[in-house]
């Protein structure tokens, strides 16, 4: 597996957790998110994301969002690599 590939697969499993933690699908989150901002302090640790989903987001997946901050944002809590995926 060249570096490209290890950081893709890094990428979706860190998304798979975001959707787990926001309450939604990775499917709509993929497909609906504009942005996944890392959140961290001055000091560089890493406190959790800011997602920024789409205008066009169906109001049932903006329903079933979990910790909404805006209407189109929601944030986690930090993202613990180690831990495995939900089923």
């Amino acid at each position: 597996m060249n570096t490209d590939q290890f950081n893709q697969y890094d990428a979706q499993r860190l998304h798979h957790k975001v959707a787990q933690e926001l309450g939604i699908t990775f499917e709509e989150l993929k497909t609906w998110m504009i942005n996944d901002i890392e959140r961290v302090t001055e000091g560089g640790k890493e406190v959790g994301h800011m997602v920024v989903f789409r205008e066009s987001t169906p109001t049932e997946v903006l329903d079933k969002l979990q910790h909404k901050q805006s209407q189109f944002t929601a944030m986690t809590g930090v993202i613990d690599s180690e831990v495995p995926l939900d089923d």
